[in-house]
Formats: C-alpha cells, structure tokens, sequence
C-alpha cells in the first residue's frame, strides 16, 4: 500500500511557496491605505465595456469559441503587436500564457533562469513544471533615479548544460526599470550561443514614462526563439477578466493550443469580445490613463524625494516604485520587518522587496494605484514613519 494518503499534495503543488504579498495582506484593516497590489483604481475602458456587454443580456448565447481565440480576436491583437494571427493564442490572462509556455516549452529537469528582483510567480510555475528556477541578479542602480539593469556577466556564469530558457519582464515588476536595447543586443547574443528559449512578459509595456522600450523580438535572430506574453490587465483595467496573450511562432501556438485546451477550454468568450473593441481604440482609451498615472508618479518622486538618504528607482515604466530602505536595515532587521512595522504602526501596505528574490532585501515596492487624497496620505505617513525611525 503506498505510504501517500489519499489526498496528499503532490510535490509539485508542495514546491509553490506562499507569496509575501498575500501574506502582508492579510494584515489589512479596513482603512489600510493599500500600496501592495498592481491593479489600477481605474474604471473599464469604455470599448472594453461595450465589447463585453454585447453578450451580457438576456438571449445572448455565450458558447465556447474555438480553442485559441476568435479569428477577430486573434487578428486584433496581431495588429496591435505586430504579427500574423497564427502567431496569436488568447489566454485566460497572463499568468495562464506563462504556465502554458512553461508547460509545453520545459521537460522536468530542465533550469529556467529568472529575474532577481522579480515577479514570484515565475520561479514558482517552473516549480510547478518539474523544472529547476535559477535566479539571474538584476544590478541595483547606484543612486537615486537611476534604473535596475541586466548583469550580463551573471546571466553568462548561470547558463549551463541544463539551461532551457530565460524569463524577461520590460518593463520590470518590481523595478520599474527598463532594460535597454543595447542590453537586450547583449543578451540575444547569450541566448544564441546557448541555444536558449526566451519568455518576455510585456504586461505594463503601455506606461512607459522615460527611456525607449525595447523587445528581444525586434531583433530577427531572436523571432523563433521565443514567447511574448501580455494582456488587457493593466491597461484596459479588467484584471477580474482574465485576458490575455501568448505570441510566438505559428507552429508552437499550433503545439502548445491542445495544451491550452485541455486547461481551459478558452478564453472567456466576453473577455474576448472586450479586447477586440478596446484594441480598437486603444491609444485613446491609454492615453487617460497615462495622464492620471503619470500625475501620482510625479507625486511619488515629490513626496519620497524630500526624505534625505531614500533613493528611489528610475520608475521608467509600470506604476511601481522600488525604494531602497537599506539606510533603515540596521533599525529593522530586514525590509519585511519594516513593511509589517508600517502596516501596523501607519496603516499603509507596502511590499517588502525579498517577496521578489533575494536580491530584493532592503527594498520596498510601492504601487501607485490608488488615487487621492489616499496616495499623498499614505506617502506622508511612510515620509513620517521613515524620519521617525532613522538610524
């Protein structure tokens, strides 16, 4: 008889650890001035609402579409990002385009390299994939408004025998970083002499607020190596939605669309009916967005860059702020430590940046997606707290 109870988790389900941020959250009163997830306060986009209400009454039929989307759906986002509509497979958000590239992509044993500091879910679906995740170091910047950047060097020393492919996020969660062409030109060199996959998530590459944004599929030698992820989450405000897109070669959406099949059948058909009206108008309906995020991300400099010796990251794209609280590690401890003593001495949530890596400790994530007068409030009390505390 084997030892396993009926209901034991598997080791893969055993491998995905807990995140931080849902962890802090729970400590969450119900004034908390929220600062830890990123999702907008924004509204639906109004085509993304008129697209979705067209089968929301009554004696609309609501059937499964086919597998890899709408042919109209598929199109859209074609022209959107540039690509044939082969190329184009709609998900149930990003984070199913993610798991259905690991599945079908990675064999167990195989490594993955992913970013430190970075959004946990990757090291935790390769996890999940049987596969090894090797944390790749982002370099921090050495002062204040300076952006994160590639360590070609240590991607170099961490790519061996069983490397399969490197995850990318442009812009960065958590950073807010760019990476720069001439460092993507780098890293396409890597991966060509290693023979590696790559997997872009691209989810917040419509809040790009300086410095030039910058793909590893612009470059030709790199077009059938790998997978560009992304989505109407962030930018049309539907993060309940859940929908998403995978672009890659014609012949891997052929081969990973049975796999998405068998997970989820399809995109939600009124998702889908969103994203092809918001794609229609997409500029128009970004550019009110930018306008009101763009806005708190200039208060966030103000109000962080009065406290003397905080430094805070470039904030070139997405609406985080990656703050460097290492000045204040001898008080605390630890940037969780922090984060908690924040949330219960002021009532604001933030991040503690070892949530993203190893490489994250002694920063903190902050999202700016929360309007007034919460957003200046809430920076007030972290400014306050801060000056409080000095070592």
């Amino acid at each position: 008889m084997s030892a396993r109870r009926p209901l034991s988790p598997s080791a893969r389900a055993l491998a995905i650890e807990p995140t931080l941020i849902r962890a802090l959250r729970a400590g969450m009163g119900p004034e908390t001035i929220d600062f830890g997830l990123g999702q907008t306060d924004l509204p639906v986009s109004a085509a993304a609402a008129r697209g979705a209400a067209s089968v929301l009454h009554s004696g609309a039929r609501a059937p499964y579409t086919p597998n890899a989307g709408l042919g109209e759906a598929r199109a859209a986002v074609a022209s959107h990002v540039g690509c044939a509509p082969d190329e184009v497979m709609l998900t149930c958000g990003v984070q199913e385009a993610l798991a259905v590239s690991l599945l079908g992509l990675v064999e167990a044993g195989d490594e993955v390299l992913v970013p430190d500091p970075g959004f946990p879910a990757y090291a935790n679906l390769v996890r999940a994939c049987g596969a090894t995740p090797v944390a790749y170091p982002l370099a921090p910047p050495a002062a204040s408004g300076e952006p994160w950047a590639l360590d070609l060097d240590a991607i170099a020393e961490r790519i061996g025998p069983s490397s399969r492919l490197i995850i990318l996020n442009n812009p960065s969660n958590p950073t807010g970083s760019l990476h720069r062409g001439e460092e993507l030109g780098r890293l396409a060199a890597l991966i060509e002499r290693h023979d590696l996959a790559w997997l872009e998530d691209a989810i917040y590459k419509d809040y790009i607020w300086s410095g030039v944004f910058a793909t590893l599929s612009s470059l030709e030698s790199m077009q059938a190596r790998g997978v560009r992820v992304s989505g109407l989450s962030k930018s049309h405000h539907v993060m309940g939605w859940r929908i998403g897109w995978m672009v890659a070669p014609a012949e891997t959406i052929a081969a990973l669309t049975p796999l998405h099949q068998h997970l989820v059948t399809c995109a939600p058909l009124p998702a889908q009916l969103a994203l092809i009206e918001a794609l229609k108008t997409h500029e128009e309906a970004m550019a009110d967005a930018r306008v009101i995020l763009a806005s708190r991300r200039q208060t966030v400099q103000r109000l962080l860059g009065s406290v003397e010796g905080l430094k805070v990251g470039a904030m070139q794209g997405a609406f985080y702020a990656f703050v460097d609280v290492r000045p204040w590690q001898g008080h605390f401890g630890s940037s969780r430590a922090l984060a908690e003593a924040l949330l219960a001495d002021q009532d604001v949530l933030v991040i503690p940046g070892e949530g993203f890596g190893e490489r994250g400790q002694g920063f903190v994530r902050i999202a700016y997606t929360v309007g007034e007068p919460a957003l200046s409030q809430g920076l007030s009390r972290i400014t306050s707290f801060l000056e409080a505390h000095r070592v």
